[in-house]
Formats: C-alpha cells, sequence, structure tokens
C-alpha cells in the first residue's frame, strides 16, 4: 500500500506541473491496480459491464492466441439516469478470458455467447434489386424468452423514459431526466400512447410493455457503433448479440430498434409488437418515432451500397405505411426538421449514425422524396487534415514506442461541449512508468479544456499527458482524452504528440457536461505488441521453446508410411514432405535412432541407393538394409541431417523415408504440420511480424487444404507435398526454423489457426508482388476454383509501380508488407484479401 501511495503522489506532483490551473481531482472509485481477471467456462462473442459508477471508467484486455490486447477504454452508456451499464463490446473472434478495471465484482461482467446457427428465411435474402426481404425475428433466431424474464416496470412510459439506444451521453443524468419530463408536460399530445399491453396471450408478463403511439411522425436512422469492416462473423451473429445485450444485459427484454439493416443490405426484425409499437432507440424519443439501425461504425467505416438502398427502401415503406409524406417539414418536440426521416443527432447531442453517413443523408432523403430507392449514394472521403481514414490504418510509428491516433483530426463540437479522442502508447523495450509525459500538448485557445481520463481520475492537462500507470515492455494502453470546447463558436487547433488537430465549433450551446459518445476507434485495427528485433537472447529462448516443444511431439511422430495413412481428418494429422534431394543422400543421425527395425548408433551416416525398385542403405560402403521402404528416425532429438537437398546440408524433424518412385529415389519427410511450418522459408524475420502471422495462417490453411482424403495435390503419390515452391510451398527444415525464431513465434502464436468458409478449408492462393491489383482465378485462367468469389481482384496500392510476379491470386506479398507497416494486422490482412472467409481453428 504504502508504494501505491507513493506512486499515486508523484503523479499528482507531476500532474500538477503540466497545469496552468489548479483543478481539484475526482474522488478515486476503484485503485487502478484492482483488476479482475475472468476465465469464462465458454468463448464468449461479447460482453458489456457495470461499472461502480458512473463516474468510474472502465478499462478491459483480452486474452488471444498473441498474448493480451492492449488496454482499452470500455465507455459507458450514461444516457439513461442512474444507468452504469457500459456500451456493448464484441470481439472479433471468440474469446475466453477478460481483465477489467472499474468493476465492483465478477457478476458485474456480462459475457454473452450468440448462436452459431444461420439464419432460417422463408425466402432469399434479397428478392429483387431494390426490393430486400424482411427476416422476422424467428427467421433470424430471436430468443423470445428474452421478452418474458424478470419483472416488468409499472411506469406507463416505461418505452420512452428509461430506454434509449447509445448515443447521447451527460455527466448529469438527472438533468436528462429533467428536461424529458418537461418535454412530456409541454408536449403531452406527442407522448400519448393508443394502448399498452402487458402480457401475452399465454399470460405471462413482459418486462417491457408493448406501447403503442397514437401515430409516427419521425424515422430515426442509426448505426450501431459495431464495427463491420474486418469482422469475420456473420452479420446475424451481431445482430443476436445486440439484442441480448439490450434485452438481458441491459434488462430491457428487447432490442431497442425496429429494424437492423447488415452490410449486405439484408433487413431484421427488431423491436417485437408489430406496426406502432414503441421502441427504445433515443432517449425521450421513443413514442411517435421509429427507430432504424445499421450496422457498423460511421465514425472509420462507409455504410455498403447495399445497406443504404435497403435503408432508402425501407424508409419509402414505412413512410407508405405511417402516412408520412418525406417531401413535408415536420414539428417534433418543439424542434423543426426539413424532413420527417432524421439522424439520431438531430434528437440528442451523438456522433449517431457517424460521420460517413451523416455527411451522405441529404442523399438519402433526395432519393427516398424521388422513389429512387436503389439509387446510389456518394459517400465523402475523410478530411484531408485527417491523421487517417477508415480505409489508412494506423501508421508504422505506432508499432514502435510512442502515441499513435485512430480518427479523425477534424471535429465538430457544440460551443461549451465535450467530446473524447482516443489515442494508444506503445511502452519501449524498458516499458514505461507511472507519470511518464507521453505527449506534449499545445492549444490555441486557453478556453480550450483538456482532461485525461486514467480509469480512476480526470487529470486537467495544458502542456502534456501523463501516463496513468506503469506499463509492461512492448504493451500498448489506450488512453482517453476529453476536449471540451469553447463557449464560442468558431475554428481552434491543438498539437498533441505532434498531430495537428482542427475544433469547428458551432451549433447549439451544450448543456453543462454535456459530451458527444466516445469514440472508441476500431477494435479490429489494435496491432499486438511487435517483438523486439532478433537477438542472441531471442534465439536461445525460441530454439529452447522448439527443443521442447519437440521433446513433447518426438512419441506421436509416426513412422506410418501407407498411402492410406492420410484421411478426411487434418487434425493431428502428419503431413508427408518430397524432399528435393540428391540420387544418393546421406542420412546421419546426431543420436541414437532407427532404421526400420534396425538400430542406428549416433553419428552413423546412411547412404541411400535406388535399386531393383526400392532402396539400399550403406554405412562406410557396406549395406545395412533394404527394402520398397526404408523408415530414419532418431530416438531423442527427433532430428536427422540430409546431405543435399535443393543443393545444402539441412536438417529435419520427424521421419525420413527413401522410395524409388518411376525409376527415381524419392526421400519423404513425415512431420507433424506445426513443425512442418516452422521450417517454411518463405517469410523471413527480415519481414514485419504481422505480414509474418498472415502468412503463417494462409501457409497452414494451404497445406491442411491438401491434407483433405478428398483434396489430395499429389493424389497418386505417397506424399502429401513437396519442397519446391513451384509445385507446393517453400520447406526448408530445421536450420530455417531456429535462424527466424520471430517466424516460429507467429506459427506457433497462430497455433491450428486456418481460413474457411461454411466450415470448409479454402484453398488460398500468395504471390509476390503485383502492379496494383490483385487478379481473380478467372483472369489467370483457373475455372471452377473453389470459393472464387473469396478470390475477386482487389486494389492492391501498396504494390502500385511494382510489376507482378507469380499466379496475382490471393495475397500479394508486397501487398502483406505495406499494410503490415502500416499498422494492420494479420487479421486485417487476411480479410482483406480474402474477404468472406474466417479464422477458425482446426476442428
Amino acid at each position: 500500500m504504502a508504494s501505491m501511495h507513493i506512486r499515486r503522489l508523484t503523479l499528482l506532483v507531476l500532474a500538477f506541473t503540466l497545469l496552468v490551473e489548479s483543478v481539484p481531482l475526482l474522488q478515486a472509485a476503484v485503485p487502478a491496480q484492482d483488476m479482475l481477471s475472468i476465465v469464462f467456462d465458454e468463448p464468449i462473442d461479447a460482453f458489456s459491464a457495470r461499472a461502480r459508477s458512473q463516474d468510474q471508467p472502465l478499462w478491459f484486455s483480452y486474452r488471444t492466441q498473441t498474448g493480451w490486447t492492449p488496454w482499452q477504454s470500455l465507455p459507458l452508456d450514461t444516457e439513461e439516469p442512474g444507468d452504469n451499464e457500459s456500451e456493448l463490446f464484441m470481439f472479433p473472434l471468440p474469446q475466453s478470458e477478460v481483465r477489467i478495471r472499474g468493476v465492483a465484482r465478477r457478476e458485474d461482467v456480462h459475457p454473452i455467447v450468440v448462436s452459431k446457427e444461420p439464419v432460417q428465411p422463408r425466402f432469399a435474402a434479397v428478392v429483387a434489386a431494390g426490393k430486400p426481404a424482411v427476416l422476422s425475428r424467428a427467421e433470424w433466431g430471436a430468443d423470445d424468452s428474452y421478452l418474458f424474464d424478470g419483472q416488468s416496470s409499472s411506469s406507463s412510459s416505461e418505452g420512452d423514459i428509461s430506454k434509449g439506444d447509445l448515443g447521447a451521453v451527460s455527466d448529469q443524468p438527472n438533468q436528462r431526466l429533467q428536461d424529458c419530463q418537461q418535454a412530456i408536460q409541454k408536449y403531452s399530445d406527442e407522448f400519448a400512447i393508443r394502448t399498452t399491453i402487458k402480457k401475452d396471450a399465454s399470460g405471462r408478463t413482459y418486462r417491457w410493455p408493448l406501447q403503442y403511439s397514437k401515430d409516427v411522425r419521425l424515422l430515426v436512422v442509426h448505426h450501431t457503433g459495431l464495427v463491420v469492416r474486418d469482422d469475420p462473423r456473420p452479420a446475424v451473429e451481431r445482430v443476436r448479440a445486440l439484442y441480448k445485450y439490450h434485452a438481458l444485459s441491459r434488462s430491457w427484454g428487447d432490442i431497442g430498434y425496429h429494424y437492423i439493416i447488415d452490410e449486405a443490405g439484408q433487413i431484421y426484425e427488431g423491436r417485437a409488437g408489430g406496426s406502432g409499437v414503441v421502441g427504445g432507440h433515443a432517449y425521450c424519443n421513443n413514442i411517435g418515432t421509429v427507430g432504424i439501425a445499421l450496422l457498423g461504425n460511421f465514425e472509420i467505416e462507409q455504410p455498403s451500397q447495399a445497406q443504404a438502398k435497403s435503408l432508402q427502401w425501407l424508409l419509402r415503406n414505412l413512410s407508405q405505411e405511417y402516412g408520412i409524406d418525406p417531401k413535408r417539414s415536420v414539428q417534433f418536440h418543439g424542434k423543426s426538421f426539413d424532413a420527417p426521416i432524421v439522424r439520431h443527432r438531430d434528437l440528442l447531442s451523438t456522433l449517431c449514425p457517424g460521420y460517413y453517413l451523416t455527411e451522405a443523408f441529404s442523399q438519402i432523403i433526395a432519393n427516398v422524396r424521388k422513389g429512387a430507392v436503389d439509387a446510389a449514394v456518394t459517400f465523402p472521403l475523410l478530411p484531408k487534415t485527417s491523421s487517417s481514414s477508415s480505409s489508412a490504418p494506423r501508421s508504422s510509428a505506432s508499432l514502435a514506442e510512442g502515441i499513435s491516433f485512430i480518427g479523425r483530426t477534424a471535429v465538430t463540437i457544440n460551443p461549451g461541449g465535450m467530446q473524447r479522442l482516443s489515442f494508444a502508447y506503445t511502452a519501449g523495450a524498458s516499458g514505461a512508468y507511472e507519470g511518464k509525459r507521453v505527449a506534449e500538448v499545445s492549444i490555441s485557445s486557453p478556453d480550450i479544456r483538456l482532461w485525461v481520463d486514467d480509469g480512476v481520475n480526470r487529470i486537467s492537462v495544458t502542456k502534456g499527458i501523463l501516463l496513468p500507470f506503469d506499463l509492461p515492455a512492448y504493451e500498448t494502453l489506450s488512453i482517453q482524452l476529453i476536449v471540451q470546447a469553447p463557449v464560442n463558436a468558431g475554428s481552434y487547433t491543438m498539437d498533441i504528440g505532434g498531430l495537428h488537430f482542427t475544433i469547428a465549433v458551432s451549433g447549439r450551446r451544450a448543456r453543462t457536461g454535456e459530451y458527444v459518445n466516445p469514440f472508441t476507434g476500431n477494435a479490429a485495427l489494435v496491432v499486438h505488441p511487435t517483438l523486439p528485433k532478433s537477438t542472441g537472447i531471442l534465439k536461445r529462448t525460441a530454439a529452447a521453446r522448439l527443443e521442447k516443444r519437440v521433446a513433447a511431439k518426438t512419441s506421436s511422430v509416426s513412422s506410418s508410411t501407407s498411402v492410406q495413412s492420410t484421411s478426411s481428418s487434418v487434425s493431428g494429422k502428419n503431413i508427408r514432405v518430397r524432399l528435393s534431394a540428391t540420387a544418393a543422400p546421406t542420412v546421419t543421425f546426431t543420436d541414437a535412432g532407427k532404421l526400420n527395425d534396425l538400430n542406428i548408433a549416433a553419428g552413423t551416416a546412411l547412404e541411400f541407393r535406388a535399386k531393383s525398385g526400392g532402396c539400399e542403405a550403406y554405412a562406410h560402403g557396406e549395406r545395412l538394409a533394404a527394402g520398397s521402404t526404408l523408415t530414419a528416425r532418431s530416438l531423442s532429438s527427433n532430428t536427422l541431417w540430409i546431405n543435399a537437398v535443393r543443393g545444402a546440408v539441412r536438417r529435419y524433424r520427424g521421419t525420413v523415408e527413401c522410395r524409388v518412385i518411376n525409376g527415381s529415389l524419392v526421400l519423404i519427410n513425415e512431420l507433424s504440420l506445426e513443425d512442418y511450418l516452422d521450417g517454411l522459408s518463405e517469410e523471413p524475420d527480415t519481414e514485419p511480424y504481422e505480414k509474418q502471422r498472415a502468412f503463417a495462417i494462409a501457409a497452414r490453411t494451404y497445406a491442411a487444404y491438401y491434407l483433405q482424403s478428398d483434396q489430395r495435390k499429389f493424389a497418386d503419390m505417397p506424399y502429401d507435398a513437396s519442397d519446391d515452391p513451384a509445385t507446393f510451398q517453400a520447406y526448408a527444415g530445421v536450420e530455417y526454423a531456429g535462424n527466424n525464431p520471430r517466424w516460429v513465434q507467429a506459427v506457433t502464436q497462430t497455433a491450428g489457426q486456418v481460413l474457411t468458409v461454411g466450415g470448409q478449408l479454402i484453398r488460398p492462393p500468395y504471390f509476390s508482388s503485383d502492379d496494383g491489383r490483385t487478379r481473380s482465378p478467372l483472369e489467370v485462367g483457373w475455372k471452377n476454383f473453389p470459393f472464387a468469389d473469396v478470390f475477386q481482384s482487389k486494389d492492391d496500392p501498396w504494390c502500385t509501380g511494382m510489376s507482378l510476379a507469380g499466379h496475382g491470386v490471393g495475397m500479394s506479398g508486397c501487398g502483406a508488407k505495406g499494410q503490415a507497416l502500416e499498422g494492420r494486422s494479420a487479421e486485417q490482412i487476411l480479410q482483406y484479401y480474402y474477404s468472406g472467409a474466417r479464422i477458425t481453428q482446426l476442428q
């Protein structure tokens, strides 16, 4: 405890030196060191958490196969008075362990597991161009039991007063409640309820009573804030997670939106109850409105054209259903709107529905008014002043020690309003201490106020950002900066850590303490800490780990030589690789071993020769054994030397088998799939680590695909693969692994991960370089290529100016390297080149 107080005192002293004026720190709700680590009984798809109070920020990190992710902020949804529940966070892939700061107990963390069953539509998702179908709740798998678990509220305005989506956030929720109550008194006719249903036909009590508006005046458009880009999961899983979050985690008993539209343009029925039912999508603006949410975070990614067209179609149909004229202006809660189709931000102070959709919204209204619901929408580019865009990941600087930023550097804030900006700081090789100044700050006006929300306090800042707690080497922390705009409209600037920001202050005057929904960046853009450069220590550590892994596998290495040993089951199956050896190769035993059943002493060198359709083995000029198949294996180190494979002396793990095929002597190396990948010589340690990880997954998938009994590349041969990269993959054995420990680390961290579509392995081609775009299978003459849609031609700007080297289909080496240097993760790189494929574990 003493050390903790000393560290906190140090932080306070350092913070004080940065203040222009003295600002008292808020009462600490929980020490930064107070952390829960939770292992779930089964992998979860998403989660939310309940903070100790609305002044208690939440921080979380989760364990993946590459280690712990950087600490990230989990913003609270304080739109609802008295509610401390966080926003929903959805993992890119199911996760089994989370660590979190700011919660009182394990029960306050609310895990969400969703069904992986596909939708059960009565008809095709899109029946014709411009005429999307609406999936019913039953079709997309809504669990109606959620509607009835728990007690219903006695409030007659339950659907409007205490429920709303994640958009407007206030430091003074009681003020928001008072404003709503005043609106109810002033515009009572607009809050009138036609009928309320508290029980279903069987007598079960609804947790959230079904209420029906007397009339519908507005159609309100939202985005869900759940990132779509690079998310490998089907859209229906995000819909189910959102439903479970609203219904159970928030105890609403149903989803707040009336309709949800996914990135493919598929429309989902949301709130149960049918036409006119009151939803919970915008606080104090639910009665008399219909809420439509598009899956995505349109602050950092564009809606798809399919989404935009489905939105236009739905808006037109709903206008007809409710007798709304999209060409007329409307009054609602004392506000005037040019059209009855509005954005969430038009009702409350929020970023929703995000930059891209907000800027293109006038086109959508115009298309609906004209009836051109199938018309395309032109979305804007991010402002040129931005340090990054929705299509551009973090710069390479973010991979090294220092601060980085994801998002737009041109922001708009209401006068006196607040907004959060999310930064990331990565510690160097020596780690970083609490109180370290990680970024210099300068502002154009003293009327701009800045705070760092460190997970415990809001620390006022004018000259620099301090680290809230110690970080180990190469660990990354998300830093939340709160910016309060001046009360006077105008244009302002600030510089943070070398990044230049412009702040446009305009609009209505914000209430005291009001700020927009935090921008938390794209979780899929998180890049795990890079490894230090290969050093002698790293090499020795990797070598020791390799030998330990080898020792654990030695007893399971199969000496089977029959072709029939290949089965349709891939997981746990050895791979048999034809080596490009000389006509009379020598195999040397580094320790005692076996040649078939013959004992071989350590140090023995066996020369193999072809004779009479079989192999002969000679030691010191004397023949020791002969047969159609001779199999050499070590008894301890599990490695054997071969004197001339592709012109080099190389060491191999597993067994080495001698055969004569078509009159020529052939050596076949049999070993586990993961050990084989260690020896692939396609991505040395001179390449970026995330590129190595991407290629490890792609290479494993490629090899595993041909291990399937019905997909064997060398179907009539007693081997599965070749070390010739012209026909299979470049395989170089143990020495390559020892000289490239980061490659081995990439293989280990992605162990068992493969690319699949619909549970089936794809055949992922990759190549060296192209001239700025990849090719489709059909372009290079590959007819009937499996899952051809995954490999459609894509822009490859990282390769511009280069020439085509290879077939050009799938992932390019130059593109993967360029993206890795810009900060993209392996998962992002793979999702870009193999769109629609999922990263799964071998089963």
